[in-house]
């Protein structure tokens, strides 16, 4: 059966979270098609897709973040894409919510509000960024499903509170569009300031639809451990602010990881 949306998850290394992730992801409401995507293949991740009647595309080029993403994003023989992060989960109506937003506002990317939950899929207060961010969502975009330009760049203006793993890109609008190698960590934050400033119209639903996972397995956890997320924050932040306010907001915002 050929589908016009597909998860596909840019499976890394030994998550012991995959599973629960693609368990969630056969419960949608809506009916998509699954792709595992990988450029470190192993038996725990073979197994772990076959349990699911899902086979492995493999990527031969390890070469970073930003490639794996891209090749995932190739990788799904569908419209509407979305690349589900291995970590997370995703509530049964994510698909059929998604979709159903997107394109009824005729938009090219759509996400959602996410929750953090624990390893036990309990939800959590999450870090004092992470609280920084939803309240920057509130206040920035309301309730709002068709935020403007002037709004996404006031979303995206103090950090990224923009989960990757929530949105879907309709690739036939976006056409070529890649995500930059020039970053490690924030190659997710550059593509939306990249979108919003070509004019991209994103859609948004307003309620968590994603269980995002933030511990010691995750790369965004080894990328601050290792300094490369402050340094690409204040590169970001340079893009947005003059450079004494850039440089100061960057020191805020590392201070609350």
């Amino acid at each position: 059966m050929r589908f016009d949306h597909a998860f596909v998850i840019p499976a890394y290394q030994r998550s012991p979270y995959l599973r629960q992730c693609l368990q969630s992801l056969a419960d949608q409401s809506r009916k998509s098609a699954i792709v595992v995507a990988t450029s470190t293949p192993n038996l725990f991740i073979t197994r772990a897709a076959s349990d699911f009647g899902l086979e492995v595309v493999v990527n031969p080029r390890r070469a970073g973040i930003a490639e794996d993403w891209n090749f995932a994003l190739r990788a799904a023989e569908a419209r509407y894409v979305t690349l589900a992060h291995q970590d997370d989960i995703y509530h049964p109506h994510f698909a059929e919510v998604s979709l159903g937003v997107l394109q009824r506002l005729q938009a090219a990317v759509c996400f959602t509000s996410y929750e953090e939950i624990d390893a036990y899929r309990r939800p959590v207060s999450g870090s004092k960024i992470s609280q920084v961010k939803h309240l920057i969502e509130a206040i920035a975009l309301g309730a709002t499903e068709r935020p403007s330009a002037l709004r996404m760049r006031a979303f995206l203006a103090l950090g990224n509170p923009l989960a990757c793993s929530s949105v879907t890109f309709d690739m036939q609008t976006l056409g070529d569009f890649a995500f930059s190698d020039e970053f490690s960590s924030n190659l997710d934050w550059e593509a939306w300031l990249r979108l919003v400033t070509a004019g991209v119209r994103f859609a948004r639903v307003s309620y968590p639809m994603v269980g995002r996972r933030h511990d010691e397995h995750t790369a965004t956890s080894r990328l601050i451990a290792d300094g490369t997320r402050s340094i690409e924050d204040a590169a970001i932040f340079s893009r947005i602010w003059p450079a004494p306010l850039a440089k100061a907001i960057a020191l805020v915002y590392r201070a609350g990881y």
